[in-house]
């Protein structure tokens, strides 16, 4: 009991001769207390409010269960139908929780390194196909949930929003995996979600007030460098992959921004812009 946490309980015990036994050196200590200060209470009542916002989403459904007794035995004053988050501090929620249901196969799959057979709509192509992966990661991307796994028929690495699976079962089978995934290089130099298999392109844009402005408070990828700058408009350079999450990206930006080089992109962004300017005709 006088071993720290978290092995003990770091209790204050001495011995009483009047009493022939140990007790507590400290007026009021007890172990079933947390012994936290205000200011601890506070942050631990705001994290389990914010859990609790992923009570839904079946992986962390636990969560709502050990919330509600950790509310229960330390008394937290945790009413769960309070409006807390929303309003002193609002977060991000999904509109649609379609895919979620798939969040516990795969994570199992993964800690298991069982592989995955799923069916899935491919929305560019406009084709449902099978696919036997080696499931690596789970990654949540602008509220959608999405999973990066090795595909054995086309032998690379091929990310799949959970929305779109239709059908998805474990192969319970103990899968060869591949010791160079690394998640980090996996998406170091994309804007999106879409997998890095390709090399990246050098891009050098020109951006005006006041988009300039926020792309300087929130850089388009981490590579971005600031090439010049003046009170109308910023070039920047940044080396990232060329897909159409990046064309959406630099569409955002409208007349704001434009290609400068390469001159493949400076056109295909050109091709679009046109485009999208029948549709208006």
């Amino acid at each position: 009991m006088k071993k720290r946490t978290p092995l003990g309980f770091d209790a204050p015990i001495k011995y009483d001769k009047t009493r022939k036994g140990y007790v507590y050196g400290e007026q009021g200590f007890s172990i079933a207390d947390l012994n936290l200060e205000d200011i601890e209470w506070e942050a631990l009542d705001f994290a389990a409010k914010l859990l609790y916002q992923y009570k839904e989403v079946p992986i962390f459904a636990n969560f709502k269960s050990a919330i509600e007794r950790i509310n229960s035995r330390f008394s937290l004053g945790f009413d769960a139908s309070e409006a807390i988050i929303y309003e002193m501090v609002q977060f991000e929620r999904p509109v649609d929780t379609k895919g979620y249901e798939w969040i516990q196969i795969i994570y199992e799959a993964i800690q298991n390194k069982f592989g995955v057979s799923i069916t899935y709509h491919n929305i560019y192509k406009k084709e449902v196909k099978k696919y036997q992966l080696v499931p690596y990661l789970l990654k949540e991307y602008r509220n959608r949930w999405y999973l990066i796994g090795w595909s054995i028929e086309k032998s690379k690495y091929l990310t799949f929003g959970l929305d779109r699976i239709k059908e998805l079962d474990m192969i319970e089978i103990m899968q060869q995996f591949k010791f160079d995934f690394n998640a980090q290089d996996m998406f170091q130099f994309t804007t999106g979600i879409m997998e890095n298999n390709n090399q990246p392109t050098p891009i050098i844009l020109r951006i005006k007030n006041p988009i300039s402005e926020l792309v300087l408070l929130e850089p388009i990828h981490q590579s971005q460098k600031l090439i010049n700058q003046t009170n109308e408009e910023i070039t920047i350079q940044l080396e990232v992959m060329v897909n159409e999450e990046f064309y959406l990206r630099l569409l955002g930006y409208g007349h704001y921004c434009t290609v400068l080089k390469p001159a493949s992109l400076r056109k295909k962004i050109k091709g679009l812009v046109e485009s999208m300017l029948t549709n208006y005709q």
